[in-house]
């Protein structure tokens, strides 16, 4: 779960362009786990994604209610 905080948390709004190897990077977690997760809320339908190949990953929000889980899960974590 602390890959799908970090990538909302980049995100920052409804859609964008998210690049999975510097997300991992910075946080310090394997680009794979990344890509990981998105492909799970993709299937899931709470994204949508597509490739823009060496630019990222263009990811659109389509359930927003991801917002406030992700929120809780970060008061939990005791993380703001």
């Amino acid at each position: 779960m602390e890959a799908i905080t970090h990538i909302f948390d980049e995100l920052n709004g409804m859609e964008g362009i998210l690049v999975a190897s510097k997300i991992a990077d910075r946080v310090g977690i394997t680009r794979s786990v990344i890509v990981n997760a998105l492909r799970k809320f993709e299937s899931a339908g709470v994204i949508e994604s597509r490739s823009s190949g060496m630019k990222g990953t263009y990811i659109k929000v389509l359930n927003d209610a991801v917002f406030d889980e992700i929120e809780e899960l970060k008061r939990q974590n005791g993380r703001n």
